[in-house]
């Protein structure tokens, strides 16, 4: 059943023609039910580019739901002290709930020259409370909070683990936003794999995100 939830979730398979899809769905829950694997008819491809060329933020769109799935599974903790970020299906559903931060602040990147289409990505988006979103952070550069957090948090970098960051890596503390997109959307792709029942089909559709195309994937 989770198989089948997540190859439905990233797939998009009611998306279009929902009647005949859940014709066929009640016959794999069937055989689901009967301890048998149903057979898929649709790939998932789980590359770090793809989700960089399909994560654009849309709290409404199904794949954006299934990676929001993934990040609240990990119990995302506060920068500040580790604690329990409260996660509310009412405020999830909303694209513009407090509780979405985007890492690299939209404010800040847009004084870089890089607009909306840049920093409204799932890749770009982490789980945080509200105090946190608009007090502590604002329109503040990764590198600057950051460090002031990693003052405050001895733990810091094992409480970003809870939101698939490594700050070791991945241009934090250069404020390289196309390279932390990059490392990002790896984490996401390798947690996508950990949900699946891989065939060969989907291992097919697997490929390697080059850091040169990143740029290339978010202008169009």
């Amino acid at each position: 059943m989770k198989t089948f939830f997540w190859r439905v979730s990233l797939g998009g398979r009611y998306s279009s023609s929902v009647e005949g899809k859940l014709a066929q769905d009640i016959k794999r829950i069937d055989q689901i039910l009967n301890d048998e694997q149903p057979h898929y008819d649709w790939a998932i491809d789980t590359s770090p580019q793809f989700i960089m060329e399909n994560g654009w933020f849309n709290a409404g769109r199904s794949y954006i739901k299934a990676l929001l799935c993934i990040m609240a599974y990990q119990r995302p903790v506060s920068f500040i002290d580790g604690s329990i970020v409260h996660i509310s299906n009412d405020w999830l559903k909303r694209v513009n709930s407090r509780n979405y931060h985007h890492y690299f602040p939209r404010s800040f990147l847009r004084k870089k020259g890089l607009d909306d289409s840049y920093s409204n990505h799932i890749a770009n988006i982490t789980i945080v409370d509200d105090f946190l979103n608009k007090r502590e952070i604002g329109a503040k550069a990764p590198s600057v909070y950051m460090k002031k957090f990693a003052k405050q948090n001895v733990e810091l970098a094992h409480h970003m683990t809870t939101h698939l960051i490594n700050i070791d890596g991945g241009g934090i503390w250069d404020n390289d936003y196309l390279a932390f997109m990059n490392k990002r959307c790896e984490a996401l792709s390798l947690e996508i794999q950990k949900r699946l029942v891989l065939r060969e089909q989907d291992k097919d559709a697997y490929q390697e995100v080059d850091i040169e195309d990143v740029d290339e994937c978010l202008l169009s």
